[in-house]
């Protein structure tokens, strides 16, 4: 009855760990430095040639990795000069400014390329503009991870995996001692130790492939630095309780060693990078990396025994410890779902931006190989229960294994990658270009609209009406300047009057995107009614790409759908914690009321 009781603790500290995921708030932070905003906007038409570029990020990134080419329609180089990072040393925004040489008129591509210093992840990304010259945008130039570190982190994975999976597959062949030897024990330490030896070697790997491609090792004295280092001393704790198996207290060392692994990994990835990093995101993002590794791992540590053995008795172990694995594998597979789903709806903004992107597909891919495990899992766990000498194909669990290899591969190319949330795949309705605007400003009721909202020439209308009758004065002048996305402050423009109160002022627009247009209404005896509106120029980035299916944001939706599927999963292992219970219950009440064996001595006497 104790070891019962323990099992159905554990059970309920599982049910505890699933509920934190859906009592947190599913918020997430911003996951990775990408572009938010360009002057000049791409597919811009300019009536006088820039002189600054500014590409705007949601996250900081690294100045030295920074490369900007500006090409003519006719393949000249146009070098750009006085490259910084404004922002940079910190996780809020940050821009990258740029001075531009004297270019003539015509069409222009302008390629770029960084690096996240949140995560050290490649970003890059093209855009086109015109001068006098009308030009089509670029659109979507996503970047592909570098095969490089993709199969450093396939290796860092993996290696956890089998530390973990050697772990845990070694406690359950401790716990069915009758069944399982000796061979179990060995194949499962030997699995341990090397997943442990190699993730520390790995990550170093990584660390060296990255910092390489930033061309600074400034970076390791950062945060980022320090985070690495959590996961390094994870790895090196890991092996040491696998040195140790023969000693007591290795428990706490590999538990430790696993979330600091885990815990390192989440901060160097997408969920420790953003402005106002969320433990909630890393968290799940820690617990969906120890379940999809424990896992995996233990299904590899599993064929690596099945492929070891060839007489009957090993097999029985095999068939013995594979049983045991069904309630451990069960947990895994649900805390995978529950934060997968979470995670999610942070880095794949809308429908289109799982479809026409690289991460989205790969994303879709392992979902669609999970389920495929899934199933065959399921097979496997019916075949092994269906009588106590079934035996088991090592050609399925082979399956099983191969399959999850590939799901670790994928885990490698998505976490390599740039998150599917640019604002050209996601439609912020915030960031609609509003046509009129209405304020109140001292005793006057103004109304803004500006046309036709587009770099070039424009016209401001402005409407002033007095609310007080009589007016205490009239209407003397309206002055309108502008401060375009780029920052150039235009000088005041005096409006020219127009009938019932309407005020025209022509006026140039450089760039597109966040604007601010400031009018000054002077009437005699009375001060200056001075009011600034924000306003957003028509032709950014984010109008600049057709919808395939959607761009309207998924985040909403997916949220609901993580937190329906994790009130599911707790209850349903709450009802299973409770049938077992039960089960529990009736058989030791079967075992106190059976009548104790009487000996051929006592029937005598």
């Amino acid at each position: 009855m104790s070891a019962t009781s323990a099992r159905l603790r554990r059970l309920a500290g599982l049910l505890l760990l699933v509920g934190v995921l859906v009592t947190w708030s599913p918020q997430t932070a911003s996951a990775h430095a990408y572009l938010t905003s360009t002057s000049p906007a791409d597919g811009s038409s300019l009536s006088v040639a820039p002189t600054r570029l500014r590409l705007a990020f949601s996250e900081t990134v690294v100045p030295a990795a920074t490369q900007i080419d500006v090409v003519a329609e006719d393949g000249k180089h146009y070098p750009v000069s006085d490259v910084r990072v404004v922002g940079e040393g910190g996780e809020e925004p940050s821009e990258v400014l740029a001075t531009l040489p004297t270019l003539p008129k015509g069409a222009y591509r302008v390629s770029w390329q960084t690096l996240s210093a949140d995560d050290l992840h490649r970003t890059a990304g093209v855009l086109v503009f015109g001068i006098g010259h009308a030009v089509a945008a670029a659109g979507l130039d996503e970047p592909v991870p570098a095969p490089g570190e993709v199969v450093l982190r396939w290796l860092v994975f993996g290696a956890l995996a089998l530390a973990l999976g050697g772990a845990l597959m070694g406690r359950l062949a401790r716990r069915q001692a009758a069944t399982a030897g000796a061979g179990w024990s060995r194949v499962a330490h030997r699995g341990e130790l090397a997943g442990g030896s190699s993730g520390a070697v790995g990550a170093l790997l990584l660390l060296g492939y990255q910092t390489s491609k930033a061309g600074s090792t400034e970076l390791l004295s950062s945060s980022y630095g320090l985070r690495w280092g959590l996961r390094e001393a994870g790895f090196l704790l890991l092996v040491g309780a696998a040195v140790g198996c023969r000693y007591r207290g290795r428990g706490p060392v590999l538990v430790l060693g696993a979330a600091l692994v885990a815990l390192g990994s989440a901060l160097t990835g997408h969920s420790g990078a953003g402005q106002g990093v969320l433990s909630t995101r890393v968290v799940a993002d820690a617990i969906h990396l120890t379940a999809a590794a424990t896992w995996a791992g233990a299904v590899l540590v599993g064929l690596w025994f099945a492929w070891s053995v060839r007489d009957r008795r090993p097999r029985l172990e095999l068939l013995a410890v594979l049983r045991a694995f069904g309630l451990p594998a069960a947990a895994c597979v649900s805390l995978i779902i529950a934060s997968g789903i979470y995670l999610t709806s942070g880095v794949v903004g809308s429908v289109d931006a799982a479809l026409v992107t690289f991460y989205g597909r790969a994303l879709l891919l392992k979902i669609g190989v999970f389920a495929v495990i899934g199933v065959l899992g399921l097979m496997n766990h019916f075949r092994l229960r269906r009588t106590a000498g079934a035996a088991l194909r090592r050609s399925a669990l082979a399956a099983e294994a191969g399959f999850a290899v590939v799901v670790l591969g994928l885990a490698a190319v998505i976490t390599s990658g740039q998150p599917a949330v640019e604002p050209q795949l996601v439609k912020d309705p915030a960031a609609e270009v509003v046509p009129l605007q209405d304020s109140r400003v001292a005793d006057l009721q103004q109304t803004l609209a500006v046309r036709p909202n587009l770099p070039g020439r424009n016209l401001v209308m402005v409407d002033v009406f007095d609310t007080r009758r009589p007016a205490p004065a009239p209407v003397q002048q309206v002055t309108v300047a502008v401060v375009d996305a780029d920052g150039t402050d235009s000088p005041p423009v005096r409006a020219e009057r127009l009938a019932d109160g309407r005020w025209s002022a022509a006026v140039v627009l450089n760039s597109s995107g966040a604007a601010r247009v400031e009018v000054t209404v002077r009437r005699p005896g009375l001060p200056d009614a001075v009011h600034a509106y924000n306003w957003a120029v028509g032709g950014t980035n984010a109008t600049a790409r057709t919808a395939l299916v959607s761009t309207a944001p998924i985040k909403k939706e997916l949220t609901m759908l993580w937190f329906a599927v994790t009130i599911l999963l707790v209850g349903g292992w709450w009802v299973a914690m409770l049938v077992r219970l039960r089960r529990v219950s009736r058989r030791d009440t079967v075992v106190v009321s059976s009548p104790p064996d009487r000996s051929p001595a006592d029937v005598a006497g």
